[in-house]
Order: C-alpha cells, then structure tokens, then sequence
C-alpha cells in the first residue's frame, strides 16, 4: 500500500513539474538546426502528455502530410521542391524547365515493433509540389502540381508502376495554394482543399472507366466534358464513378473532418472554419443570395491569440501573436488521449513554431470554440526550424504531427523586396521529422494492427465500423466501399438493430447506400444515425433537404384571410412541419439562411403559416434580447415582398402593422424589410394593395394602418425612453414615407447620440430630398469620424448634393484630403462631365505649392545610402511623440511600423507631404473650452455627454459637452508641414532606413 502511495505521490509531482514546465517561456536563445534528440528535449506540451520521435531525416525529406494505409503502413508527401520548384544543383539555379521535380513519395515501416519508422521505401519520385495524399485500392491518390493522380505497385516492388492523371485543371500559381489533403469522407467521395486559387477542373476519371487501368471501374454511362470551375470553392469527387462537382468551402491547407461528417478547413488568418451549407442545396435556389457558406469557429484574424515561446518573425509586425500561417486544420478523434482531447480542434502555425488547440461545442447549427489554455500553447518549441504543417491519427488512436523542419517557411512571394532571395531561403531541405503525441505516463501503444484489414472478411471489417478510433471506422468503412461486395449488406443487417449507437450506424448507412442496399436497412440506419445530433442540427438538415421542393398548397380560396384573426389551418403536408422548423430556426442565424433557401419555392400559404405561428407562439423566443422573432419576420415580409402573390403579401404586411402585431421591436423592423422588398419589385405599398384584389373597404382600411404605423415610427423614434434598437428600426422605416423627412432631419441635427444621427442621416440618404444636405455638409467638420462617413456616402448617392460637396471642396471649408480614394474616385469617374471636371481640379490643385517643391528638393534622398540605426536616433527626436515603431515612440497617429510594402520614395512623399491622404479617424480637431482653454488631438471617442482627444505624445484629454465652447475639425493631420526644415537630407535617409529596415537591426533575420 505504502508502496502505490509513493507511486501516485511520484506521479502528481511529475505532473506538477510537467506543467510548469509546460507555463513557462523559454527565453534562451536556440542555436537551430537541432538534431531530431535535440529538439525532442525543447518541446513545450500539454503535461498530460508526451511526445515521441516516430522518423526523421534522412528517412523523410521536407514531409508536409502523411496517412496509414490499412497494413499499417505510414505514407508521407515530401514537397522537397518548396519553395520555387526544382533547383540545379550546378549552379543553384531556380528552374523547373531543365531541372527534375524533387518532389517523392514515401512509405515508411516499422519492422522491428520499436516505435521508430526506420525503413523507407521512395514509392514515387520526380513529382511536382506534391501537397497529399489518401490511400486507395492498394495505392494512393495524390495531389500534386496541377492535378490529381491515382498511383500504384502492381508488380510488388515497392515503386508505383501505374500513374493515372485522373483531374487536371488546379491552379499551379504558388507553391503554398495548390489543391490539396484528398481525404476520403463519410459519404465515400473524396474532398480537395482548392488551395485558394481555383482553376477549371477537367475530369479524366471517367474517361478511364473500361480501360484496364489496374483499377477496376466499370464503364462511365455517361461522360460530361465541361470543365468544373472551383473559383472560391473546393472540390470533390467519386472514386468508384468518377461523379466530381465543385463543394462549398474554399481551405488554403488542410482539411478535416468530425464524426458526423462535418467538414472543416482553415487559410493563413483563419484557424479553423466550418463549411454549413453545402453548394449543392444552393444550387435548388438560385435566386438567393446567402453572404456567407462557412463560419469561423475559432477566432481569425486580429482577434486570434497564439503564444510562440520561439523568437520568430512575422512578414507583418503588426501580425505578431496573431494567426498568420494557420495550416492543417485538425478535429482529433482518436481513443488514445484523454477523452477531454476528443473532438478538439488542432491547428499548425509554423511560422509561430506551434500547435493550437481549441476547444469546440456545438452552436446552432454549427460550432464554436474556445482556446484550451490560457496564455500557452497545445505544443510549442523555442526551435524556430520547428515548422508544424500538419496532423494525422494513427492506428494506436496517437494524434502524429508532420513537422517540415526548415529555417524559413515564408513564401517568397509574401515577403519584402529585400527579403527575396535571402541566403537560408532553403536551408533545411534535407530535414523533415514527424512525431507521436500519447498519453504521459504510460507505454504508448504501437500502431500495429489489431488484424490484416485488406485481409479481414466483411464481418470483421462490419465489426470495425463500430471502433472507437476514428482510424479503424473509416479504413474499414473504406476498404468496404472499395470491395462492394454483397456479403457486406448482410452484415450490416447482422449489425444493425434497434439498439445500435449513433456513430456506427452512420459509417453503416454511408457503406448501405455505397452498395444499394434494401430500403429496410437504410431507413433504420438513417434512423439510428441521427440520434445523437442535437435538435438545431436536425431542424436545420431538414430545411436543407426541403430546398427546391414545392413546400406547402393553393391556398384555400373559400375563406377571406382579412376576415380571420388567423390563417385557415387546412394545410397539405409539409406547410406546416416547415412554419415549425423555420420559427425554431430563427434561433440560429444558420437556420434563418436555411429557411431563405427553402422559402423561394414555397406555395403563398407557406408565407401566412409561418407569419401566424411566429405571432402565436410567443414562447418559443425564450430571449427577446437576441430578437429572434424579429428576424423572423423579417425574413418573412422581405421573401413574401418579393415572390409572394399580391393577396398574400398584402395579408402578410397587414398582419405586421395591425392591431394584432406582437412588439414594436419585430413590426418595425419587419415592414422595413417588407417595404424594401417591394422596391426590388418596383413597387410600393399603395400600388401593392391596388393589386391585390381586395375589397375597396379592406384597402382603405389598410392604407390608415399603413400611415398610422408612421406617426407610430415618427413617436417611437424621438422617445429617448425606448429601447435604442427600436429607435434605430423605427428611423429606418421612415425612409419610406417621404413626408416625414422633417422628422428625419430633427434626428439627425438634434440627437447627441451618433447611432441616431447615423441612422437618421443613412435614412435621410434614401430619399429624394436635397435640403437636409447643406445642413450636414455645413456640420461636418465638428462630427466625429463614423458620422462623416455617413454624410458623405449620403452625399456621394446624388448629383445634386454632389454639387453641395464640391462647393465646400471649393471654398476649402472641407478639405479634398478628407476623402479617401475610393471616394475621391467616384467623383473623378463620374458620369456626369462636370461633375468630373470640377472634381479633376480640386483634387489637381490639393498638394500645395511648396509641398511640391518641398518633395521635388527631396529626390536626391533616395540616391543616399542611410543608416537605420542613426536613424532610429532621428525618429525618437522627431517623430516619436505621435508616431511609435518597435519600443521607439506612442501610436497616436497611424501605425507606420509595417513597411513591407512601402517603397522609399513613398515614405519620403508621406513626411513631407502629410496631408496627401488621411485616414478619417486620425483627422485633427481642435477644441475650444468655455473658460478659454484651447485643446488639439485625435477624436478617440463621443458620447452624449463627453467627448475624448489623444494629442501628440498620447496624452488623453475627457471633457464634458458642457465645457465645450467649440469643437471642429481641422481636415488635415495632426503631423505639420514642413518637417523636412528639422531633418537634413542625410538624416532624412537614416529616417527612411529605420522605417523600412528597423525589422532587422537585431540581425535575426538576414536580408540580401
């Protein structure tokens, strides 16, 4: 007994060390490369588990993804030809014109059982940027330069002797954004990441159906010679028909799915997003536009956080903690790690030299995550060589990393001019390693196969389909598919019964419906699998299965539905059972798309089922401060506006407006939408009772509604009691009623609030009216940024206020640097040639004079060699009271630090002539107190009661509205004119050195 207390005791103390270790930085500096031992040792990993060396060079080159055949075998892709293509090693020379692809395939073995891969075989060499591969019939589909391949040893030497192009058409534009991770999937296709850059797929698989391939199909009946295109989508394909269609999605690297087969890619800035709807459902409905087919599960961009313990470097310094090469994406799904790992998401960063784990849950009809730990990393090493491209799941349930192992794993084509063709660019293409991750504590267990897999009869491969390792029910579900043979439907039945679990019976119908199984075992196998999905899932696969069917009856013509308080409830199956799954739905913005896509071919009582339950059944919004119901009805009367027969869109706008509507938070916003509609189809709500058909009572009856629910919005609107979104939504509406301008314009002169003035401004900006427009133009220089913008997109809708706008650029009570490109464009392209004229000399004439002369005296800057680090000096003396780079100076102005793609000259023409373009939000103003104090900074922030300057040197200025004497803006930049007079030309070429050099002052990276 003493004897296991000692034990444990032993064991938490490792534990306890192993998570210190695991919190702590690194901060050594890490002399790479590092032998394979030697990295081993540097790994920072969760300390419930442990990592081990399964191969590295010269066994694997340069490997970036790898599978387990059904023997056990390891399969790995060595892109040895990154980043550039083929070199010759004569001179070291980029070609791939007269030089052999060095791309290879390999097959690793573990002969002696000890855990290390110490026996390699090249199955296929001299291929081009191969980027994945998936074991098939004995051989391996391949992705590489342009296409994809099925290769395979027919006669037993280890070496692919077939070598079939089955699609070709993949963009070959960067090496970094081919077609890629072919991956076999629960519905027996194969799925290709696009890589990003598309291409026009032209399928040769069918052309080879007939031929003796070594592969065995049968003849195609039909061959369809049109190129696919796969611009912004991936792609997918039969193995066993040849059937290929573009997918929804569209992954840079890496693919991955979960258990229930929902798919999962990534790009650079994107961890990890969830592919919802499918393009095939899209398709049924052609007239919806949905923004959107996948969801970011993880946070993106500058919202994610990672924790390199590495000094590594970013292209963009702005980037840095940030994802920024996020690459084979990863749902674990073995039995090996603990069960709190199963399910999780695991994404590579090489360029931050870590793996990232997320923590993901259901949401609606899709998923959310969270990061795993707080301020650390799944995996991460000091190793800045440590390159992680991927992730696989082995036999044993072991989660193994492919670590490509290089000094530099930056395209080229993304970085900076001076840091093409650095000098370590390849250093490192004749290394590669790949690991295991096992539980701590333990002997892991070795992949060897629990049986011979392509050996197993169908029983014992039915019997696997059950596996709690993800591996073992996909490889057999597999290996069955590839076998179709009829012995395998009975056991399936044997299988399958009322009691089977939800994971099995998924792998069971996906091989059933592969071999045209009997509808008896299909129904129950469909059945059972979705068992275990929560409902929101389910809700929102059956609105996708109803896409482009005729949901719904005429309807009844007997009754008159004004004289109802309800719709007639004699409906034809599925009316109903959709107006139930579209109200559950508007919980889940997912199921408010679903619903758009199953509506457009909905019959007009599907309109009034679904309008009438969304106002009966209060319950079922458990939330009002999500609004579903007014999302609900606001998809409603926007697809009834538009496709609906007149009766019934009148019907639907009156059941909005009328006395039996619910709360003013759904019918503002619902009409709004509602009338929006209309305008798509020409008309307007008076015209729409016209034809309808109604009685002349009914229609006048509606047309006091119509008005009343005006002076409803105009009351509702200026009540400074009522909930802010119902003000909005009811500012909005009265963008339809042009005799309300004038309580429009009350909001948007009055209000201290910026969301009312914005909204009434943007509502003002649908109108026909000019008058309001020389108010706002005269206001502008005093509104905070946000506000502006609104005026001048207002402005910019109309020639009439156009020409308001170009007089104040005239007379310079607004300044031409004011608008940014995009806007100072509109008006230089106008169609309208005085306008265009106007505009070619106010923004012709914007630089002054002196500013041009300043600049032309300037040039000879350029020819001078600077100094960075006197320049550095320069900077924090002249420009660090407003500008910060690197720990030099305050940001109060712009961020100048990321000059990558800054060239001398334009940095030059930036410090001399600072008021060429500014961003709106870092326009000058000055502030004016009642006790005569004068202020001048940035507008940070305005609330009704205070306002908020940063001024040079990122002093915070808060004053109260009631201490405001004057507030206006400058229109020009907080940094003045003629800087250039404090810095002499050589100082002025030290300055420009640091802003664009300032990166590699500590010489970690070099530069040609």
């Amino acid at each position: 007994m003493r004897a296991v207390q000692t034990y444990l005791f032993l064991t938490v103390i490792s534990l306890v060390l192993a998570a210190r270790a695991f919190s702590q930085q690194v901060a050594e500096d890490i002399k790479s490369p590092l032998s394979p031992e030697d990295s081993l040792k540097l790994f920072q990993l969760d300390p419930l588990l442990s990592i081990e060396l399964v191969a590295a060079e010269p066994q694997v080159i340069d490997p970036v993804a790898i599978r387990f055949d059904e023997d056990g075998r390891l399969w790995v892709a060595e892109m040895r030809d990154y980043p550039l293509g083929p070199i010759k090693k004569t001179d070291n020379k980029r070609t791939e014109k007269d030089a052999e692809p060095l791309s290879q395939i390999k097959i690793l073995e573990d002969k002696n059982g000890d855990g290390r891969y110490e026996t390699a075989t090249v199955f296929a060499d001299k291929l081009l940027f191969v980027t994945g591969l998936q074991p098939w019939k004995g051989g391996v589909i391949v992705t590489l330069s342009g296409r994809v391949a099925y290769m395979k040893d027919t006669d037993g030497d280890g070496k692919a002797d077939v070598n079939e192009t089955w699609f070709t058409g993949f963009s070959e534009s960067n090496s970094q954004l081919r077609a890629n991770h072919p991956t076999f999937a629960l519905d027996n296709h194969v799925y290709v990441a696009n890589g990003l850059r598309g291409g026009m797929v032209v399928n040769h698989l069918k052309k080879l159906r007939g031929q003796k391939s070594g592969v065995g199909f049968q003849p195609a009946q039909k061959i369809d010679d049109a190129p696919i295109n796969i611009s912004g989508m991936d792609f997918r394909f039969d193995p066993l028909t040849g059937d290929a269609e573009a997918v929804s999605g569209n992954g840079q690297f890496g693919l991955s799915f979960d258990d229930w087969g929902n798919r999962f890619v990534c790009s650079n800035r994107n961890p990890c997003q969830h592919v919802v709807i499918e393009n095939r459902y899209l398709k049924k409905a052609p007239t919806v536009a949905i923004p959107s087919v996948v969801q970011d599960v993880a946070a993106f961009a500058e919202n994610s956080r990672i924790y390199p313990i590495s000094k590594f470097w970013t292209t963009s310094n702005l980037h840095e903690g940030q994802f920024t090469a996020a690459c084979g994406v990863f749902i674990y799904r073995g039995d090996l790690l603990p069960q709190q790992f199963r399910g999780n998401v695991f994404t590579c960063d090489p360029t931050g030299n870590l793996i990232h784990r997320e923590i993901m849950e259901p949401k609606g009809a899709s998923f959310t995550s969270k990061p795993a730990y707080d301020g650390k990393e799944f995996l991460a090493s000091p190793d800045t060589w440590f390159r992680p491209v991927g992730m696989e799941l082995g036999p044993d349930g072991a989660l193994y990393v492919v670590d490509m192992y290089r000094a530099v794993i930056e395209h080229p084509e993304w970085v900076p001019d001076e840091l093409k063709n650095r000098p370590d660019e390849r250093l490192g293409d004749d290394r590669g390693r790949i690991y295991r991750i096992v539980p701590r504590g333990q002997q892991a267990a070795r992949p060897t196969i629990q049986t011979r897999l392509p050996n197993s009869s169908a029983k014992e491969l039915v019997a696997l389909l059950g596996s709690p390792n993800a591996w073992y029910r996909e490889t057999a579900q597999r290996i069955l598919v590839e076998q179709q043979s009829k012995e395998t439907v009975e056991q399936l039945h044997g299988l399958l019964d009322s009691n089977t679990p939800s994971l099995p019976a998924v792998h069971i119908l996906s091989v059933a419906k592969s071999l045209n199984a009997d509808k008896k075992l299909l129904d129950l196998a469909l059945l059972r699998s979705g068992l275990s999905t929560n409902p929101q899932t389910r809700e929102f696969k059956r609105l996708l299965e109803l896409i482009g069917e005729p949901i719904g009856s005429p309807m009844d013509a007997n009754p008159d539905p004004l004289g109802h308080p309800s719709v007639p409830k004699k409906f034809a199956a599925p009316a109903s059972e959709f107006a139930d799954l579209a109200v559950r739905a508007c919980r889940d913005p997912w199921g408010h798309q679903a619903t758009r896509l199953a509506i457009a071919k909905a019959t007009d009582d599907v309109y009034l089922e679904v309008l009438t339950r969304s106002i009966t059944k209060k319950s079922d919004f458990p939330s009002p401060s999500y609004n579903e119901a007014k999302l609900l009805w606001q998809l409603i009367c926007a697809e009834a506006a538009q496709h609906a027969m007149p009766k019934t869109a009148a019907y639907v706008a009156i059941q909005v407006i009328g006395e039996e509507k619910t709360t003013e938070t759904q019918s503002f916003g619902a009409f709004d939408s509602f009338l929006v509609g209309l305008g798509k189809r020409g008309m307007t709500f008076p015209k729409l009772l016209d034809a309808s058909g109604l009685a002349e009572d009914h229609r006048s009856k509606s047309l006091v509604r119509y008005r009343g629910f005006a002076e409803q919005a105009v009351a509702t609107s200026s009540d400074e009691r009522a909930d802010l979104e119902i003000r909005l939504d009811a500012i909005s509406l009265l963008s339809h009623y042009p005799e309300k301008t004038a309580a429009l314009e009350r909001l948007a002169n009055s209000s201290l609030h910026d969301d009312i003035r914005k909204k009434a401004i943007a509502a003002l900006a649908r109108l026909p009216s000019v008058e309001p427009w020389q108010t706002f133009i005269n206001s502008y220089s005093s509104a905070q940024p946000p506000v502006r913008q609104v005026i001048l997109d207002g402005v910019l809708q109309r020639p009439d206020r156009i020409s308001l706008l170009l007089d104040s650029l005239e007379s310079d009570s607004i300044k031409p640097t004011e608008l940014d490109p995009v806007q100072s464009g509109r008006l230089l392209k106008h169609g309208d040639a005085k306008i265009r004229q106007r505009a070619e000399k106010i923004f012709g004439s914007a630089t002054p004079e002196d500013r041009k002369k300043a600049l032309a005296d300037y040039q000879s800057v350029l020819a001078m060699t600077g100094d960075a680090k006197r320049g550095q000096v320069s900077f924090a003396k002249n420009c660090s009271t407003c500008h910060k780079i690197g720990e030099t100076g305050v940001n109060v102005a712009p961020d100048i630090s990321d000059s990558r793609t800054k060239t001398p000259a334009q940095i030059l023409a930036d410090i001399i002539q600072p008021n060429r373009a500014i961003d709106a939000n870092y326009v000058g103003y000055n502030l004016l107190l009642r006790d005569g104090t004068t202020a001048a900074g940035i507008l940070t922030s305005e609330t009704s009661t205070s306002i908020t300057l940063k001024g040079a040197g990122a002093k915070v200025i808060t004053v109260a509205r009631d201490e405001i004497e004057q507030l206006k803006s400058t229109g020009v930049s907080l940094m003045p004119d003629g800087l250039e007079k404090t810095i002499p030309p050589q100082e002025m070429a030290d300055v420009i050195a640091f802003i664009k050099n300032w990166r590699y002052l500590d010489g970690r990276v070099p530069v040609k």
